[in-house]
């Protein structure tokens, strides 16, 4: 029986190998997956400008996790066609914006469900423009799908995933409840610093924090939210209502961290409906269980979150360095953790 066409059609789905033919050899919109050349082609930037705009980034440098230096936030930017940009502006950057830029207390009146859809698609799709810019997928320079398959660390279902989330307006792909990942929306309140933009992933674990002056969001992409029982016993505080800037940090490394322990991914998939051609995205759960912690994963996930604040930090009444803290597994911000620690830390 010969399939449908549109399980071969970009504008409803794309499988794994066609998304790494699509990453490795770059020369088709990431979005419409046409070719580039036939195409007015426009600089999507990686952070959107209105973001770069009302923080003042577009001359500040970009800290990347991968020691990459002297890029700003105006040139971090990938090739997109124009439709596919102006899209991209009028379904997800426009309504994005308007939830957000009223501060913590705005977001949470306005969070319904297909808000919470809406800022999981953008999520992703800051979080695949990362990825591919900062060089974190790593490419065989024989692009054919099969030698750039041999690399065995990187999670190409998982990537695949995430770009099947930032296509979703493109698409129109409905994405499930189950499919949400893990989110904690935090108020800030912290006047040490003069920043009010703060922008953090770790690519391993598809953990992203962004904060927008008063307002954080920190969030995993593919745990389907299983990650927020062991936040809720060992990692939130359950009365704080504002938190500071080094705080919001620690839940994200600790978020990040235990993504890690938990056993059996979910495995993720997109259903077609046969007689419209409408897809939706949808996560098949396994069982529930979470290992131990492991401590030198635990560290090596926090000395990286942490790593522009390490040379401003020290332990009060100790000779300790912050990052042998981190090493320790001893370093907390969060008062209700603060006397299981080796002692106060202040900056």
């Amino acid at each position: 029986m010969t399939p449908p066409p549109y399980l071969n059609d970009p504008k409803v789905y794309i499988d794994t190998d066609t998304f790494i033919d699509l990453v490795s050899k770059k020369t088709r919109c990431l979005i419409c997956c046409e070719p580039l050349d036939s195409k007015v082609v426009n600089r999507e930037h990686v952070l959107p400008k209105w973001i770069l705009r009302k923080y003042d980034l577009y001359d500040k440098e970009v800290s990347l996790p991968h020691d990459y230096h002297g890029r700003r936030y105006g040139r971090h930017t990938i090739p997109c066609c124009k439709d596919c940009n102006s899209m991209l502006g009028r379904k997800l950057e426009q309504p994005v914006r308007r939830l957000m830029e009223g501060g913590h207390s705005k977001l949470l009146r306005h969070l319904d469900g297909d808000a919470q859809r809406l800022l999981f698609a953008w999520r992703s799709w800051i979080f695949l423009k990362f990825l591919i810019k900062d060089g974190a997928i790593p490419i065989n320079p024989d692009h054919r799908v099969e030698a750039v398959m041999q690399d065995k660390n990187t999670d190409w279902a998982t990537l695949h995933h995430i770009h099947c989330l930032a296509r979703s307006p493109y698409t129109g792909a409905h994405i499930a409840p189950e499919v949400l990942g893990s989110i904690v929306i935090l108020a800030i309140d912290d006047d040490r610093y003069r920043e009010d933009f703060d922008f953090v992933t770790v690519h391993e674990t598809q953990t992203i924090m962004i904060r927008l002056g008063d307002l954080a969001i920190i969030a995993n992409l593919s745990d389907s939210g299983r990650s927020m029982d062991i936040m809720h016993r060992f990692v939130l505080p359950t009365r704080q209502e504002r938190f500071t800037i080094l705080q919001a940090l620690e839940i994200c490394a600790d978020m990040s961290a235990t993504t890690t322990r938990i056993k059996g991914k979910p495995v993720y998939s997109t259903r077609i409906e046969q007689a419209t051609g409408r897809p939706s995205i949808h996560a098949d759960l396994p069982v529930y269980e979470a290992n131990p912690v492991d401590p030198g994963t635990r560290a090596a996930i926090f000395e990286l979150v942490y790593r522009e604040h390490l040379p401003h930090l020290k332990i009060a009444g100790s000779d300790m360095s912050a990052l042998q803290a981190i090493k320790e597994n001893r370093l907390t911000f969060l008062e209700h953790r603060i006397s299981r620690a080796a002692g106060e830390i202040e900056e």
